[in-house]
């Protein structure tokens, strides 16, 4: 016997002799809560500033240059454009997201590809939205394949705009 008291035979109270995680831990749920954590309010609202820029980019540049090929091309309203019209409208709207998604993944405090990709999916959502409207109105601007050649080109160029920065990065 020991001067404490009689020896007991069993678990230790301490705990196990192996260090492990502690009881309820999720790797993945407790790695995006200190995510999270460590992100502060100005890097998510720099994140909303990136997207916001590339969209207001994307929207000055495709009425700015719409309005100036239309006017070059003497295109009026009621008449079809004419196919040099309609590709170099294609190759302009094509430079314009390209510069768009640069300027959101420029922008962004990380990620800069994820910050395209939104702005992408934003796009794709008012494209369909648009898409919808020339389909409803039942009034065609130009062939019929042009309203889906803008909807693919805009978000494909944001995310070459996104990957290029990414890329100087």
């Amino acid at each position: 016997m020991t001067p404490s008291g009689p020896s007991i035979p069993g678990p230790s109270i301490s705990g196990p002799s192996t260090p492990g995680p502690p009881p309820g831990h999720r790797p993945d749920l407790d790695e995006a809560v200190e995510t999270w954590s460590r992100m502060n309010d100005a890097s998510l609202l720099r994140s909303v500033a990136a997207v916001i820029l590339g969209f207001v980019a994307l929207t000055l540049g495709s009425v700015l240059t719409g309005r100036l090929l239309l006017s070059l091309f003497g295109v009026e309203p009621g008449t079809a454009p004419g196919v040099d019209f309609i590709f170099t409208s294609l190759g302009v709207r094509l430079a314009v997201t390209v510069l768009a998604g640069f300027l959101a993944a420029w922008a962004a405090p990380r990620a800069p590809r994820l910050h395209a990709g939104v702005l992408a999916a934003i796009l794709v959502f008012f494209s369909l939205a648009s898409l919808a409207g020339l389909s409803a109105s039942g009034d065609p601007y130009g062939p019929a394949w042009y309203p889906i050649a803008m909807l693919v080109i805009g978000p494909v160029g944001v995310l070459i705009g996104g990957v290029l920065r990414a890329r100087r990065s």
